[in-house]
């Protein structure tokens, strides 16, 4: 999505920042951009090979920010998802409806078939 053409559209005082995913954007070109002085930065947290090697073009320049696309990656994270799902898992099946449901339009098709199965609906 962001290559040669993009870098070059953008002002020479610009920083270009990306948290998203790696391939979104071309990392020859990036690195085109920053040697050849188009773009002032670059902030990155996102690689097409994660993680990057040491000897990665992007990291030999000093106007590159760069981190582990890691935020969630904590021990505290680690155990809350995995608590948050068996918490999810075990009301399902005990016939509630979960809290944090990411398409709520599927629930009454799920109610239907939870009650063929199971012989009750679940609220």
């Amino acid at each position: 999505m962001i290559g040669a053409r993009e870098f070059a559209l953008m002002p020479k005082h610009a920083f270009f920042i990306t948290t998203a995913r790696g391939f979104i954007h071309d990392e020859a070109a990036l690195e085109a951009a920053l040697r050849d002085k188009r773009i002032a930065g670059a902030g990155l947290d996102v690689w097409s090979k994660e993680p990057p090697p040491p000897e990665h073009p992007l990291l030999q320049f000093d106007n590159v920010l760069a981190s582990p696309h890691t935020a969630g990656v904590t021990r505290e994270a680690r155990e809350n998802m995995g608590r948050i799902a068996a918490e999810q898992m075990l009301d399902t099946l005990d016939g509630k409806r979960p809290p944090r449901i990411i398409n709520p339009e599927v629930w009454p098709r799920f109610q239907e078939r939870f009650a063929r199965t199971f012989g009750i609906t679940p609220r």
